[in-house]
């Protein structure tokens, strides 16, 4: 059998390194990996050099033994989530679910509300001054799909949520006490849909593991509708209404008890009801919602109320709507 030749090794230039895979030597827990039903639509969840320079500084977080409470701090805007405050939030519980000195977190807001929702902001003019400029569908679901994960992920975080809601829970917002394990509310709180029927196929769907179809569909249909904290707990979405002056009290009674229960045996317990829920359609109920808020936003309807906002501005055009402006449409 003849000699096979063989092939001389390539030897590295003289002053040339050689090239070697980068090592990721961030500290710090890992980022949370994206799921599957995430990794579809690109949208990566990664920090700007600009906002890495800047520490999280629209929440805060504080501990007491296994329970931690990561408090929105954005008080002077009730606590409106804008990308700042979405970004904060995700980022510190990704801190949090990889802490394992953490049992149980409670989720709270700082001032006189829970959370108003989106910071809805008057739309800027287009190009040629007639009417608000508008994303593209495909842009406007990438951009759904980010909030939505944002406002849901309590419900993949491996440690048990409680939600302390006071005041105001509006819009989005509502979606993390709907996603959370647990919720405690005040009596008087203010739970609701926005007072624009801009959007709509986000907190209707969520709404009805809870509240029942019927009750959902009307807060859906009706813009500016609204339950107290006593009809939200009487209706299975929170676990207790409690005076405004005791929900945290009671919140934090609740998650204390709760983590006397060992670590590994409350993540296989969520994961266990969670499953429940996943098989009964939850998890695809929040996986289209993006779908459904993305087209609805393409609906002429829809765009002449946020003209009329971009026109008006926010307290104009809600008193706009309630005197029935919108039935010349």
């Amino acid at each position: 059998m003849p000699a096979v030749p063989l092939r001389p090794r390539r030897l590295p230039m003289p002053g040339r390194a050689r090239r070697v895979p980068a090592l990721d030597r961030r500290s710090g827990p890992r980022p949370r990996p994206v799921p599957p039903s995430h990794r579809a639509a690109g949208h990566h969840h990664r920090l700007s050099p600009s906002r890495k320079a800047r520490a999280m500084s629209l929440v805060r977080i504080e501990r007491n033994e296994k329970v931690a409470e990561l408090v929105l701090d954005r008080e002077d805007k009730l606590n409106a989530f804008n990308d700042a405050l979405f970004e904060d939030y995700e980022n510190a519980l990704h801190e949090l679910g990889a802490d394992s000195s953490v049992s149980v977190i409670i989720v709270r807001g700082a001032g006189r509300a829970f959370s108003v929702g989106w910071d809805v902001a008057r739309p800027a003019p287009s190009t040629n001054g007639d009417a608000p400029a508008h994303r593209t569908a495909h842009e406007d679901w990438l951009r759904l799909r980010g909030h939505i994960r944002a406002f849901t992920a309590v419900f993949d975080l491996p440690k048990p949520v409680v939600a302390s809601v006071h005041g105001y829970c509006m819009g989005g917002a509502t979606l993390i006490p709907a996603c959370a394990d647990l919720a405690v509310v005040g009596d008087d709180t203010k739970i609701g849909w926005p007072v624009l029927p801009i959007g709509g196929g986000m907190l209707g769907p969520v709404a009805m593991s809870h509240l029942g179809p019927k009750k959902a569909k009307e807060l859906s249909y009706t813009a500016g509708s609204h339950i107290s904290g006593a009809e939200a707990a009487s209706r299975g979405w929170a676990n207790y209404a409690v005076p405004t002056d005791e929900v945290l009290d009671k919140t934090r009674e609740i998650a204390r008890e709760v983590s006397k229960t060992p670590l590994d045996m409350l993540e296989i317990k969520k994961r266990a009801a969670n499953d429940v829920l996943i098989r009964q359609g939850f998890r695809e109920t929040l996986d289209a919602c993006a779908g459904w808020d993305a087209l609805i936003h393409t609906a002429e309807g829809n765009r002449r109320m946020v003209a009329k906002l971009g026109e008006l501005g926010i307290s104009a055009a809600r008193t706009w709507y309630a005197e029935g402006g919108s039935l010349a449409f």
